[in-house]
């Protein structure tokens, strides 16, 4: 069956049901059983069926609409992006479709075909992919890679900060004031963004002559980071291990590990300095507040709509735009 023919009639007689069932499941609304949504799902992937509700756009070059693709709305990074995105394709009569992947690569790819089934003209990503496959939109429409960059095939554009930077000077900064046991805390992040940060870290480190000990780098589990964090570093410091410096990759890991050195009546920045990662709302509301790097993601996420557009207008661009990092001092590393 030619899959730029289908329709909702063929949809439904591949998957045993009837065409209201199917648009049903598509829009989400009535009662449908999960083996009949499956069923339904599996035919309309399968021949890359378009709803109806995309026929206009069809009918003419563009939609109107963009995806946005990300990791965790919650997250003030992310979010900060998001609001400047959906604002400037207000501004150029564009409606944005967001969506929150929870970090699962497997909802990231379903996301993809939803915005693509929905003829949006483009799409960025904050991808949680280790690789971004060629097959993952069906039609030749632009994809943004925003802060993050997987390994992908089709040679895509990309707006990214610099958080291997980042991470370095702020490494550095510990050891110029003094700070010879430097832990480095991460949470759950897609393999390439946790080794360009982990370089940062390791980089500052080796060019001043301190070791990198495979147990000085915690890798936290999925979930809280702060209460991760604060448990993590708990365990590691029962252990007898020395701490004068600890960077981390989000702000919250670094309040969490601040939370266990109160515990084990350390005091910050005296006896131990802390770096976060971000310059979230609580890095500066905290006590004592926290130093951490600043990623500006209202620039960021500015600098990725002009460049989506332009890709929609085929317009030449950068191939790679670098929005640079800065360090934000506070208390806790004074």
């Amino acid at each position: 069956m030619e899959k730029k023919s289908i329709s909702i009639i063929d949809i439904a007689k591949l998957a045993g049901v009837s065409t209201a069932t199917v648009s049903h499941v598509i829009n989400k609304t009535g009662r449908f059983s999960k083996a009949t949504e499956e069923k339904v799902l599996n035919a309309i992937e399968k021949y890359g069926y378009v709803s109806n509700n995309a026929a206009r756009s069809l009918k003419s070059s563009s939609s109107h609409t963009v995806g946005l693709i990300i990791p965790n709305i919650n997250n003030d990074f992310f979010s900060s992006s998001a609001v400047v995105i959906e604002q400037y394709f207000d501004s150029h009569n564009y409606s944005l479709i967001i969506c929150n992947t929870d970090n699962d690569p497997e909802k990231e790819k379903r996301y993809f075909r939803k915005l693509d089934s929905m003829q949006v003209d483009g799409i960025i990503v904050i991808s949680c992919q280790k690789m971004l496959e060629k097959d993952l939109v069906k039609r030749d429409i632009p994809i943004l890679l925003l802060d993050r960059t997987p390994m992908n095939s089709m040679d895509l554009c990309a707006v990214v900060s610099d958080p291997r930077k980042g991470i370095y000077q702020a490494t550095r900064k510990l050891i110029e004031k003094g700070c010879r046991n430097i832990i480095f805390i991460s949470s759950y992040l897609a393999t390439y963004v946790l080794t360009e940060r982990v370089e940062g870290y390791q980089q500052a480190m080796l060019e001043s002559g301190l070791p990198v000990l495979e147990d000085s780098i915690i890798q936290l589990e999925r979930g809280s980071s702060l209460s991760t964090a604060e448990t993590a570093l708990m365990e590691y410091l029962n252990k007898g291990h020395k701490v004068d410096g600890i960077i981390c990759t989000s702000d919250n890991q670094a309040i969490g590990a601040m939370a266990a050195l109160k515990r084990m009546e350390l005091s910050i920045p005296g006896d131990v300095r802390v770096f976060g990662f971000d310059n979230q709302l609580q890095s500066r509301i905290c006590s004592p507040s926290l130093s951490t790097i600043e990623r500006y993601p209202n620039q960021l996420g500015n600098v990725a709509a002009e460049t989506l557009l332009k890709l929609i207008r085929k317009e030449e661009t950068e191939k790679r735009i670098v929005v640079p990092c800065s360090l934000v001092e506070r208390t806790s590393t004074m």
